[in-house]
């Protein structure tokens, strides 16, 4: 394949396939970047050639990947991920570069969370991610004793098919690297709207290991291409779809009940704010991390907070947090400027702002601090409903775009428990509560559906091994094989020599 080019005569591969593979169609497209226009070229794929793709990929699988120690393939995906961490590696740069380009995230942002998210693949974090999930990680190698007095082996599939979003760049290297660790190949569908980290991760791996970057495919073409769609979802023994909700129940349904699909669809988070983490020594740190976590790519993540609770009796209000809040927005508008959005974005934030003054004009407790001449940021502040009625999905989202919800609240755990109707819903939730109060807090959160809870700041940096939407990264695309207890005496009975 073509080395990464900084000539604008020489398009730039925004895919990857094993060597081998003859593809001789290509489109090819401009974008707009800081260092002039670039071309990108991928290859242009029917139903056959996805099929007869799958085909090599299973091939390749079963005679060398299935075939390494996991502790191997651990190894290499680290030596790849330790690659980025180079600022003058090829691949970092022009990700760097075309990037920004594609999504219009800022430069700055994008530079310094994907150095953050590419750590999470260093090989003590794999380490310790394999022998969290996986009691015995060697059990992908061999069979091993289980405590049931037997013996134990589990097989992932051989090849999975990926469906990536791209909402936040990097978020297809994870799902990559844990199918590479159960030893399964890759098919996977990357968007026009961020097909950069993935095609350059694989290509990171065949930097360190050709073998294993030969059991990895990535190919953009249109979402709803059905043939190329149903090729791929008949050929794989298991599907990863990353999307909008929508998106992920339309391919769950095309994918026979007996294959794993993990679908990973829209999801809305929340911060709960304790008065603790509002006295005059801590508030200021409390505003900022929330700021952070509400401008990092633009809350386009699940991760980032939608609602933010914040308990009243504080040593600021409520209303001066939200108040507050809004000058911190500020600041991170100055420091890493909010992406340009589309018309129907800008009217949608337009929106609710306009109902959010309404309910203020109404008499109301609310009230809107936004940025002037722009939708660049907005903080709607409300008060709880006092009738204790059960908050609504609708209540808790946000047009997105650093657009936040402030509500004050009496409490925080009679805040969390109305989330009940929103079971579902739900996935990560930052808190700033003293530790006597934070596992109470996190009971009655489970309890409506969270699924990760995180310290303000860091809720669009997920750890290594986290549990996506409640589940597990490898064990629910593994099944276990087990030779039961007494089948190796019994063997042995069968020994001559033993009579």
């Amino acid at each position: 394949m073509p080395t990464v080019d900084e000539s604008v005569s020489q398009a730039i591969d925004v895919f990857h396939l094993p060597s081998g593979v003859d593809v001789s169609d290509y489109e090819i497209y401009e974008v707009a970047t800081s260092d002039g226009v670039k071309r990108l070229r991928y290859p242009r794929l029917d139903g056959s050639k996805v099929t007869s793709l799958a085909k090599q990929l299973v091939d390749v699988r079963n005679r060398t990947l299935a075939a390494m120690s996991v502790n191997d393939i651990l190894d290499i995906v680290a030596d790849a991920a330790q690659l980025w961490a180079d600022p003058d590696f090829e691949l970092r740069r022009q990700a760097e570069l075309l990037i920004p380009a594609i999504t219009g995230y800022e430069p700055d942002m994008v530079r310094i969370e994907l150095k953050r998210y590419m750590r999470q693949f260093r090989r003590r974090e794999l380490l310790r991610f394999l022998d969290s999930e996986i009691g015995q990680p060697s059990m992908l190698d061999e069979f091993r004793p289980n405590k049931a007095g037997g013996y134990s082996k589990y097989v992932g599939p051989a090849l999975t098919y990926q469906v990536f979003s791209s909402n936040v760049p990097g978020i297809p290297v994870w799902s990559m690297a844990m199918t590479l660790l159960v030893k399964g190949a890759i098919l996977g569908k990357s968007s026009f709207s961020e097909p950069v980290m993935p095609a350059f991760f694989a290509r990171s791996i065949a930097m360190v290991n050709s073998d294993l970057a030969d059991a990895i495919a990535v190919v953009p073409w249109k979402g709803g291409s059905q043939q190329l769609e149903d090729s791929a979802i008949d050929v794989a023994d298991a599907v990863i779809v990353y999307g909008s909700s929508q998106t992920t129940k339309l391919i769950a349904g095309k994918v026979a009940g007996s294959k794993p699909c993990l679908g990973y669809g829209a999801k809305v988070g929340l911060a709960f704010i304790g008065r603790e983490a509002l006295r005059p020594d801590t508030y200021a740190d409390t505003v900022h991390r929330v700021a952070v976590d509400i401008a990092t790519y633009d809350q386009q993540s699940c991760l980032a907070p939608q609602t933010v609770f914040v308990e009243t009796d504080g040593a600021l209000t409520p209303r001066e947090v939200a108040q507050l809040l809004g000058g911190e927005l500020e600041n991170q508008q100055r420091k890493y400027p909010r992406s340009v959005l589309s018309d129907a974005e800008n009217v949608a934030i337009q929106r609710a702002r306009t109902d959010a003054e309404m309910r203020a004009l109404m008499g109301g407790k609310a009230a809107v601090f936004a940025s002037g001449h722009s939708t660049a940021w907005s903080v709607l502040y409300r008060e709880l409903d006092g009738s204790g009625a059960d908050e609504d999905v609708a209540s808790l989202m946000s047009p997105l775009n650093r657009t936040v919800n402030v509500v004050a609240v009496p409490d925080l755990l009679d805040a969390a428990r109305r989330l009940t109707s929103c079971r579902g819903w739900l996935q990560s939730c930052g808190v700033a509560v003293d530790s006597t109060r934070l596992f109470g807090l996190a009971d009655t959160l489970a309890e409506v559906g969270v699924n990760r809870i995180c310290p303000l700041g860091e809720m669009d940096r997920a750890k290594s091994g986290w549990h996506h939407d409640g589940g597990f990264n490898l064990i629910d695309l593994l099944r276990a094989v087990d030779v039961e207890r007494g089948s190796d005496a019994y063997s042995d009975s069968f020994d001559m020599d033993m009579e």
